[in-house]
């Protein structure tokens, strides 16, 4: 955890070990959203006749923003997953983030030591703040 800080570590970790779960859960928002009806987003701040209903707006462009985070977060763990794919690092991401299983065994199913372990997770968590500076998600003044 040399390079990074230990809350920028443990955050890009959150993120990679809920990535199926928050890719689920912004499919939701996103059906839930097409699905609401158009009368009713319209209905709130529409034109001079209108009342305005600035909770309501204000809970819009909160959920927009939440959706746009995940989504540049989605994308991230998508290019990291196609970076590492057919590796040993892309079965480990696979078998730590995602399968969730211990250090112990995958170190014996993939036929490594723990130095290697942790290295490798390293590089992972390394590239993936990497991908989240490039897109603005991580601000270079706060990863040390």
């Amino acid at each position: 955890m040399g390079i990074l800080s230990r809350k920028i570590y443990k955050q890009i970790e959150w993120y990679l070990y809920n990535y199926y779960e928050i890719k689920r859960e912004v499919q939701e928002l996103k059906d839930e959203i097409i699905e609401g009806s158009s009368y009713d987003i319209s209905e709130w701040g529409g034109g001079i006749s209108y009342h305005s209903d600035p909770t309501a707006l204000k809970a819009l462009k909160l959920c927009k923003k939440d959706i746009v985070n995940y989504e540049k977060w989605l994308k991230i763990i998508d290019a990291v997953i196609k970076h590492f794919s057919g590796t040993d690092k892309g079965r480990m991401l696979q078998k730590k983030y995602f399968d969730e299983l211990g250090e112990t065994h995958i170190c014996q199913e993939l036929h490594i030591e723990r130095t290697t372990y942790y290295r490798w997770r390293e590089e992972i968590v390394l590239y993936t703040a990497m991908l989240a500076i490039q897109e603005g998600l991580i601000k270079i003044s706060n990863i040390a």
